[in-house]
């Protein structure tokens, strides 16, 4: 593989994959093998493919010691890259990212997103102004003091407290007001489950305070989910993409299964929609399971836009929904770095397109993607 330089790069663009702040060992590549998947998928898309840590940028020299995968050795390796034509951020958050990613914006280096992350509560704030959106937004309320939680609870009965910023389901506790007094809360960190019952509002309010510290929240009223066996919840996952025509494609919808009364789905069982959807809607027609299928494509078609209007063109989306028992559909949350698990977990090798996308955005928007008559199509200028 040539030292790719800026000259090339028009024809081949640079695309610069940020991993998080810490530079990853060569010999750790392959615990992250959706790296490998987007590296295998630059194949077809033909960009120059690196990946990088915060600390492997060097702002003064404009240059970046990124990793990629070298198929003649079949091994991962490190070199010296140019700043990158387009980024892709794929990890990390916090005040090095952000001001990573404010020198490259003042370089003029496109994104695949506009922006890395969602605030929870800005974005519900935002879409609620959007008439096609706002009938599949649960209620929902930017709080600030433990006082409005409190109420929210009492009135809602069973409610869903969020950080305003977190990812994989770290930041949630779903509380549910028992009938025969006191409180039972639950939350999911990386797979472990705690659920824990309280007497009062005070014990309740410790906790809440514990596990959230100083992070603003959002309260939303819970969505009665279509459960399977064994109060296992189920949602879904929608990873919806711009492709090399710049046209939006819904790539996979996944069903997540959550365990045993987790209160999320995240790190659970996934499976492909249009084979599973049946077994969630069982008294459902043919024709009402296509009905449904129709309607889930139009919302997220409805949210996809209705992001863009808010905050500018995307490459991608993961879209959280909800199914509830009576078949209305709910939005759950936007997703600006989907780690794509779910839908790997239920398309296996079909999901390849999901990682193909990104990268053949990539050439689209900076214009190394022509149509047949040779002009750059100017839908992307």
């Amino acid at each position: 593989m040539d030292q790719p330089s800026k000259a090339t790069s028009l024809n081949r663009p640079i695309v610069g994959v940020i991993l998080g702040i810490k530079p990853i060992p060569l010999n750790k590549m392959n615990s992250y093998p959706r790296m490998k998947k987007l590296a295998d998928a630059n194949v077809e898309a033909k960009t120059t493919l690196n990946f990088f840590c915060s600390e492997d940028v060097d702002i003064s020299n404009k240059r970046i010691k990124g990793t990629y995968y070298n198929f003649k050795t079949k091994r991962w390796e490190k070199k010296q890259f140019p700043f990158p034509d387009v980024i892709y951020v794929r990890g990390g958050s916090g005040k090095k990212i952000d001001d990573l990613l404010a020198e490259f914006h003042r370089l003029g280096i496109k994104r695949i997103n506009p922006i890395h992350a969602f605030n929870k509560g800005d974005l519900y704030e935002l879409l609620n102004q959007d008439e096609n959106i706002r009938p599949y937004l649960p209620l929902t309320e930017n709080v600030q003091t433990m006082v409005e939680i409190r109420k929210m609870i009492l009135e809602q009965g069973t409610v869903y407290v969020k950080a305003r910023r977190g990812r994989k389901g770290t930041k949630v506790m779903r509380i549910e007001k028992l009938r025969n007094n006191g409180y039972l809360y639950s939350y999911s960190i990386l797979g472990y489950l705690v659920r824990k019952r309280v007497n009062t509002m005070e014990d309740l309010q410790k906790a809440i305070k514990s596990f959230f510290g100083s992070r603003p929240v959002i309260v939303q009223r819970a969505i009665d989910l279509v459960r399977v066996s064994n109060n296992r919840l189920c949602d879904f996952r929608a990873e919806v993409q711009r492709n090399k025509q710049g046209e939006i494609d819904i790539v996979g919808v996944c069903i997540r299964v959550g365990r045993q009364n987790s209160p999320i789905t995240t790190h659970s069982y996934a499976y492909r929609y249009d084979t599973y959807l049946k077994k969630l809607f069982p008294h459902y027609t043919n024709e009402q399971i296509k009905a449904l299928k129709e309607k889930i494509n139009t919302f997220l078609i409805d949210v996809y836009k209705g992001v863009e209007k808010k905050y500018g063109r995307f490459g991608e989306i993961g879209i959280d929904f909800a199914v509830d028992r009576k078949g209305k559909i709910w939005l759950i949350e936007c997703n600006a770095q989907s780690a794509k698990v779910s839908i790997v977990k239920a398309y296996g090798a079909k999901a390849r397109r999901a990682f193909l996308n990104p990268l053949e955005y990539a050439k689209a928007i900076t214009g190394t993607n022509r149509n047949k008559s040779g002009f750059m199509n100017p839908s992307y200028l």
